[in-house]
């Protein structure tokens, strides 16, 4: 996690002593911002951070995968660029909007650096960054938008605070009506959640990627929260990565012998399982292995909003008595919201692979 908030750091640290904040003339810079210019107002992000932004929003650009997919379903068409090219799969659920954008990276994410040159050529109304508040974020889009001259502003991701990212976002970009739809959504699915398994015993589980299944969702790190909240996450390991799996060795699996192992951006899991080492897991003796479903995305990786479809699909994987709701109904509506897409059943059944 260090080395990940470094590299935005120090990435636009570099381009500052290097001269590129002559491009910069008229920002604002770190300091309480000046009196608004016609057609601006002051936002207030989750930093606390006071940025002058533009009255009206047009064009945007996302500090990452997470921002993209949080940005999407209110304003897709707002995109000036993207993250990353959208794949084949992806278009297929969330259109073809997005071609032809150039690929701006990710500022938070080791190989995939932000394009600061790209970004600043297409010179959009603001970038968005999305996500964990890192140790840095002040500093670091203070910086950006010195250099740029683009208002740059954060609002949290957490598992527990995208009900308010979503207000805020739609306040933001003058689309309240739309953001408080998807903002009830989300307070429904987390509100059940909790309430449910507030009297539900929880089940102990191992979450896996990679070909051969040996990367693990560590206890504890960014990509665990799901996790932790709706079962009891046993992958405890002493040097973890927190955006990324960890990799470990059958005899660690064996040693937690979860109840339950879910397979995430992995091979087929009856490939993986079929080796004789993993036969005498408890999970795979009684059938207690899952692919997680992906389309567009991963239901929980990277975790974005897509994580609330991975909340309603654990619910009735591990607890199918003790959640009222009808999945397929909650999912089909998710797509509907948040990827403006509408399932059909045949879709829905291919990508679960079982009916609810």
């Amino acid at each position: 996690m260090k080395r990940m908030k470094k590299t935005a750091a120090f990435l636009i640290t570099v381009l500052l002593i290097a001269g590129c904040s002559n491009s910069a003339s008229g920002s604002q810079g770190s300091g309480s911002p000046e009196p608004e210019e016609p057609g601006t107002r002051i936002f207030v992000d989750s930093a606390g951070r006071e940025v002058e932004v533009p009255a009206e929003i047009n064009s945007i650009i996302p500090s990452g995968d997470m921002a993209q997919m949080f940005i999407w379903p209110l304003a897709a068409d707002k995109l000036a660029t993207v993250s990353r090219t959208l794949t084949e799969e992806q278009k297929y659920y969330l259109g073809t909007s997005t071609e032809g954008l150039s690929e701006t990276g990710n500022l938070y994410k080791t190989g995939s650096q932000l394009n600061i040159e790209e970004v600043a050529a297409v010179s959009p109304d603001i970038i968005i960054d999305f996500g964990e508040p890192k140790d840095t974020i002040v500093e670091d889009l203070d910086n950006l938008q010195e250099l740029l001259g683009i208002p740059c502003v954060f609002i949290e991701g957490n598992l527990h605070d995208t009900v308010t990212s979503y207000r805020m976002l739609g306040d933001l970009l003058n689309e309240s009506e739309k953001a408080e739809e998807l903002a009830l959504f989300v307070e429904d699915i987390v509100g059940t959640t909790e309430e449910v398994l507030a009297d539900t015993e929880k089940k102990t589980v191992v979450v896996l990627n990679g070909t051969d299944g040996l990367g693990c969702i560590a206890k504890g790190t960014y990509f665990d929260e799901i996790w932790s909240l709706m079962m009891d996450n046993v992958a405890v390991v002493d040097e973890s990565q927190m955006y990324a799996a960890t990799g470990i060795d059958i005899e660690q699996l064996a040693n937690w012998d979860p109840e339950y192992i879910f397979f995430y951006n992995s091979a087929d899991p009856e490939t993986i399982v079929d080796a004789a080492a993993w036969s005498e897991l408890s999970a795979v003796k009684e059938g207690k292995y899952y692919g997680i479903p992906a389309g567009p995305y991963s239901f929980v990786s990277p975790p974005s909003i897509n994580r609330y479809l991975g909340m309603i699909y654990i619910a009735k994987t591990v607890y199918p008595d003790a959640f009222a709701w009808d999945m397929k109904d909650k999912i089909t509506e998710f797509y509907r919201l948040f990827y403006h897409y509408d399932l059909s059943d045949e879709e829905y059944e291919n990508l679960l692979h079982t009916l609810s």
